[in-house]
């Protein structure tokens, strides 16, 4: 991260925030909470119609350049390499995608939890976030949204780690996206097509309900400081 603490003596503009997002190299997600706040400023500066290199406004850049301080505190993240480097080979193996939103972005994470007669692991192999749509849409939809994005990672992270004979459970907090997913009714355009989506990518019976105090994608679709 000292990288992206050297000192710009430029302007701070939609070009730099999107290049210091850029240099952060986290393939799995582990970063996906601390990298949303410059994602959100960049929706603001779109909001305002500003261009690529022009000067951004005083307090946007003031919440980059606060949130770029706080940077170096990732250093001390340790990722494990290894997903199943300490699973013991009789352990009873299955997949998790929990899903979430806010007013401001949607997420997913992906665990891999491993249970045998000793112990009980949980290991995050993917997380993901976005930003929530400029056009507003209700809180329902934004979950929505995080289930389908769930879905599509769950599908290609599945594929890629030879993973598709292990079960694997779905987990949302909004009762209103289970219903449209599960429920076989004729819903507005917005709904039908990521339904029909989330359905060829997973089966409806595997999505469950879990309090969001308890749903691990709470976090990241939330801005947090590193």
């Amino acid at each position: 991260m000292k990288s992206l603490m050297k000192e710009d003596k430029g302007p701070t503009t939609k070009r730099k925030i999107l290049s210091t997002v850029h240099r952060i190299f986290d393939p799995i997600g582990f970063s996906c909470p601390v990298t949303l706040e410059p994602k959100c400023l960049l929706q603001e500066c779109w909001k305002l119609g500003l261009s690529w290199d022009a000067e951004l406004p005083l307090l946007i850049t003031e919440r980059f350049e606060r949130w770029k301080m706080k940077l170096p505190k990732l250093n001390a993240l340790e990722i494990p390499r290894c997903v199943r480097e300490d699973v013991a080979e009789d352990a009873k193996l299955s997949i998790h995608v929990f899903c979430d939103a806010s007013q401001s972005a949607y997420a997913t994470c992906i665990f891999l939890r491993a249970e045998s007669a000793d112990n009980t692991s949980c290991q995050l192999i993917q997380a993901r976030n976005r930003v929530a749509p400029l056009k507003k849409i209700s809180i329902p939809r934004v979950e929505l949204l995080s289930c389908t994005i769930g879905a599509r990672l769950a599908k290609a992270t599945i594929f890629e780690l030879g993973l598709e004979k292990i079960p694997i459970f779905y987990w949302s907090d909004s009762m209103n996206a289970l219903y449209w997913i599960k429920r076989n009714e004729n819903w507005a355009t917005f709904v039908y097509n990521r339904v029909l989506e989330i359905r060829k990518l997973t089966n409806s019976e595997d999505w469950r309900h879990i309090s969001g105090t308890l749903n691990p994608a709470d976090l990241p679709s939330r801005c947090s400081n590193a």
